[in-house]
Order: C-alpha cells, then sequence, then structure tokens
C-alpha cells in the first residue's frame, strides 16, 4: 500500500469513528426517559467526584408519638447544580446533649452541569433510645434546633 492509500484510509476510519461517537445513546426504548427521573445516588465513594456537605437552609425536629420515643430531623435545602446528586447523611451525637447533621453531596469532577438550585428535603432519624430526660439541642450547618423529653427514653 503506497503512502498515499495508506493516508485516505487511515483518515476515513478516523472519520467512521467521530461519526460513530456522535450517534445518540439508545435506551433501546426499553424505559422513557425524563427530566422528572429520579436522581440514582451512588453507592460507594467514587473517587473521581467532588464531595462535600449540602447546603442546608431550614430543619424541623419532629417527635414521633411513639414509646420509645423516636425524633427525626427534616433537612431542607439545595444542591448547588443539577449534576450534585446526595450520597449520604448523618447524625452524629457530638457533646452529651447535641446532635450534628451532616447531608453529604457528590458531583463528577469533569461534569458539564446546569448551574441552577436544585431543591432538597431528606428525613434523618435520630438514635435516642436511652437517652435521659432533658434538652437537646440539634445542628445542621449554622442552624439549631431543640427538642425535650419530659421524661427517660428508655
Amino acid at each position: 500500500m503506497t503512502g498515499k492509500n495508506f493516508f485516505i484510509v487511515t483518515v476515513m476510519i478516523a472519520m467512521f469513528v467521530l461519526i460513530g461517537a456522535c450517534q445518540p445513546i439508545s435506551n433501546n426504548g426499553d424505559t422513557p426517559v425524563s427530566s422528572d427521573d429520579p436522581v440514582v445516588t451512588p453507592t460507594r465513594v467514587n473517587f473521581s467526584a467532588y464531595q462535600e456537605q449540602a447546603y442546608i437552609d431550614q430543619i424541623q425536629v419532629l417527635l414521633l408519638e411513639s414509646f420509645p420515643l423516636q425524633v427525626n430531623v427534616v433537612v431542607v435545602g439545595n444542591l448547588p447544580d443539577g449534576c450534585t446528586s446526595i450520597v449520604g447523611t448523618q447524625a452524629i451525637k457530638t457533646e452529651e446533649n447535641v446532635f450534628e447533621i451532616h447531608v453529604y453531596t457528590e458531583r463528577m469532577i469533569d461534569a458539564l452541569c446546569t448551574m441552577a438550585l436544585v431543591p432538597f428535603e431528606e428525613n434523618v432519624k435520630l438514635d435516642v433510645y436511652g437517652l435521659d430526660a432533658g434538652t437537646y439541642l440539634v445542628k445542621a450547618n449554622d442552624l439549631s434546633e431543640s427538642f425535650t423529653f419530659d421524661m427517660d427514653n428508655k
């Protein structure tokens, strides 16, 4: 094969590869795709992603009518863009009467995203079984709210 023919064949192969890469990805018609579809949150830590805590705008402590008492915290906030998703929540008892709420997010490092806030609402369960009667503080970023047990939760 001459140099000219080799060049032409190479250019044609490159063109076919580029044209093939420009084809839309098909979901084979199995499931319709919508912008309203929920985002699937990753189940493991992804080291090619940017991770941080979510922006929290409001918290609300809910005492459930049960015994022993159960406490949930409703966390309301915004994700910074359309590519960021919530990967986990955590409630940590940091002091005798203080719980801290963390909402962890993840965003692919090289993702191209809509730069619009995406609202979210998460329910976080506090581990309050066995706590003594008293007032407890719940913190999330710079927000705080308290709840009181009138009797021991045992």
